[in-house]
């Protein structure tokens, strides 16, 4: 019996979504969290208390959350990562860490580590609410190379001046920060 090309589709899409979708049931398995990271709440997220301020900082400066193939988002001190659906292939432990609040630093890890080269580009959105503004206009996102020891900009770095941020589309996890003249700061 011959299957339409629409029907094989439709097939596939729904084992996909049916292997995805265990990812992130209360039921899923469980992976031990690094040392020196937060605790996840029952829901998934990383909130203390479930508070965050009005500019989208969380109050965490480390947080490890589970993503699956559907996407997600995590957040740590000024930093957030949008992961789309699809940018994975199977479900991964990701951290986003703040070292310092006071620098615009994010430190971005993904385990396991063949899961750091994505299918779709993620975001990394930094609330620069501490920038000045005239600074913020001339903002990027930066990128640490430690093959040559040097920052270099990341394509596509977009500010918003209505919403305080510097966002980037990123295509691996390392260490980034937002830039303004070549040096990182608020």
């Amino acid at each position: 019996m011959r299957r339409s090309p629409t029907f094989l589709i439709a097939v596939g899409l729904a084992v996909l979504l049916s292997a995805a979708g265990c990812s992130n049931l209360p039921t899923q398995p469980t992976a031990p969290i690094e040392s020196g990271t937060t605790a996840l709440t029952d829901d998934g997220s990383s909130q203390l208390l479930g508070l965050e301020s009005l500019l989208g900082s969380s109050t965490q400066t480390t947080t490890t959350k589970r993503i699956g193939i559907l996407g997600g988002v995590v957040a740590a001190g000024d930093f957030k990562v949008v992961i789309p659906p699809g940018a994975l292939l199977t479900p991964a432990l990701i951290t986003v860490s703040q070292p310092d609040p006071a620098r615009p630093v994010v430190d971005l890890s993904i385990t396991p580590a063949s899961a750091n080269k994505f299918l779709l580009p993620v975001l990394l959105v930094a609330n620069a609410s501490k920038m000045q503004t005239s600074l913020l206009s001339v903002a990027y996102m930066g990128y640490y190379n430690p093959k040559t020891g040097a920052w270099e900009r990341v394509d596509g770095s977009m500010v918003s001046v209505a919403t305080l941020s510097v966002s980037a589309p990123l295509w691996h996890f390392s260490t980034y920060r937002v830039e303004s003249g070549g040096k990182a700061g608020w």
